[in-house]
């Protein structure tokens, strides 16, 4: 055989192989179920990113010039990075990381959009931005149209704080409350009005339950009853929560353990 011919059929081979190997990285990641939603997206992303799996990563995306977390974020620097916020409106999705920088108020992080194809989510964009950008883009995405959030169960644990307002499990009582969730899937809410009392046993209203999630709303049953809330907001210390009927709305803060508060000391 001449030796253009042998080295054409090298490169046919070559050439095969390649997309072979590709198509088996793309069934092997739709039978995983990796595409399933934005952030097990962004997750794998993340995942093949550190690991150098540059193949792998380029399945999940929409080839997009202007996806530049990969140029925008070192394998070095990703270690510990992760998904925070995701939220999508079935078309299109943001999806949030948590702070490249763990320091002072300009904390940034990766935005990345991405939209669904053939019932699959790929990234079609993603920059750095600053928190506060990040927050407005957001509220914007909102804004656009039914627009809900990709809620992890932990990501609720623990006490929040609500000032003067109508909590929405207490409707038509203007007041502040505490909510705990717990992981035993009970919860504590706590009402009072229009001041704190010193103590929760001194609240004037106190709800305790069993509480779950269903998407991005929170179900809490008690005495055979049970009320649905909505979450509006999500971020690491901040959630907004709106009755199912849309009657009331409250902003909890979530409250500083001692352990918390020394972290980073």
């Amino acid at each position: 055989m001449p030796a253009h011919r042998k080295f054409s059929t090298v490169i046919f081979l070559l050439t095969a192989t390649l997309w072979l190997d590709s198509a088996q990285v793309k069934a092997d990641i739709l039978r995983t179920g990796v595409c399933k939603t934005p952030r097990t997206v962004v997750t794998r992303w993340l995942e093949m990113h550190r690991t150098g799996n540059r193949d792998e990563a380029a399945v999940l995306t929409t080839g997009s010039r202007f996806h530049r977390a990969d140029a925008l974020l070192s394998r070095k620097r990703s270690a510990g990075i992760r998904v925070a916020r995701s939220l999508d409106n079935g078309r299109a999705a943001a999806v949030v990381t948590t702070a490249l920088d763990k320091t002072g108020d300009g904390q940034q992080v990766l935005l990345f959009w991405l939209v669904q194809r053939d019932g699959v989510w790929r990234i079609n964009k993603s920059d750095l931005e600053s928190m506060q950008v990040v927050n407005e883009r957001l509220r914007g995405f909102m804004e656009s149209g039914d627009v809900r959030w990709d809620v992890q169960r932990h990501q609720l644990l623990g006490r929040w704080e609500a000032g003067a307002g109508d909590p929405p499990l207490i409707v038509g009582v203007e007041c502040g409350s505490r909510l705990q969730l717990d992981k035993d899937n009970h919860y504590q809410l706590y009402a009072w009005g229009p001041f704190p009392p010193a103590n929760d046993f001194e609240a004037d209203e106190v709800l305790r339950g069993v509480w779950r999630l269903a998407n991005d709303r929170i179900l809490m049953s008690y005495q055979g009853k049970t009320d649905e809330s909505r979450i509006v907001w999500l971020a690491k210390n901040l959630m907004v929560l709106e009755s199912a009927d849309g009657s009331g709305q409250a902003t909890y803060k979530r409250e500083q353990t001692r352990s918390d508060s020394g972290k980073g000391k």
